[in-house]
C-alpha cells in the first residue's frame, strides 16, 4: 500500500512540474490565409510563427465543507408548495389524485382555488372584476394567454 501512496505522489510532483513549464505553439498561415495552431511544427507551405504560452492557471478543487455549505445555501431558499391535501379546501371535496393530475397537466378544473391556479401558470399578466366576479388572464409556457374566471370565494365555478 505504501509504495501505490508513494508512486501517487511521485507521479503527482512530475505532472506538476511539467504542467508549470511553459509550452511553445506554432502558428502555421496557409498560402490561402487559413491559420492553424499546431504543438509539433508547420507544414512545409506555410509560414510558421512560435509563440510560448505561460504556465496554466491551477485552480485547487473544493473542500467538502465548502460544498455542502452551497449546496445547503441552494435548498434554504423558498419554495413554492400548493397543498392539495387538504380537508377545508375553500372550493369543496375533490380527489387529491385527480387534483395533482390536473395539476401538472395544467388543466384547470372546476372547484380549483385561486392559488392552485396560480401555482400551475404563475403571476396573471391582468386581473378584471365584474360584479365580485374575478377573471384573472395567465401567460402560458407557450406565450400564450389564458383567462381564468373565479367566483366571490374564489374558486373556478
Amino acid at each position: 500500500m505504501r509504495k501505490y501512496i508513494y508512486s501517487c505522489i511521485a507521479l503527482s510532483a512530475l505532472l506538476g512540474h511539467m504542467a508549470l513549464a511553459a509550452t511553445q505553439i506554432y502558428k502555421c498561415t496557409t498560402d490561402n490565409g487559413a491559420v492553424i495552431f499546431s504543438d509539433s511544427g508547420c507544414p512545409t507551405n506555410s509560414a510558421q510563427q512560435t509563440h510560448n504560452l505561460n504556465a496554466p492557471m491551477l485552480i485547487p478543487a473544493l473542500s467538502q465543507h465548502d460544498i455542502q455549505q452551497a449546496l445547503s445555501k441552494q435548498q434554504s431558499k423558498a419554495l413554492r408548495v400548493t397543498v392539495i391535501s387538504d380537508d377545508n379546501h375553500p372550493c369543496g371535496t375533490f380527489d387529491a389524485s385527480q387534483r395533482r393530475t390536473d395539476l401538472i397537466r395544467k388543466q384547470v378544473k372546476s372547484g380549483m382555488s385561486r392559488a392552485e391556479v396560480d401555482s400551475m401558470f404563475g403571476r396573471p399578466v391582468h386581473e378584471r372584476n365584474n360584479n365580485g366576479n374575478l377573471s384573472v388572464t395567465y401567460r402560458t409556457a407557450k406565450n400564450k394567454k389564458r383567462s381564468v374566471r373565479f367566483n366571490q370565494d374564489g374558486c373556478v365555478p
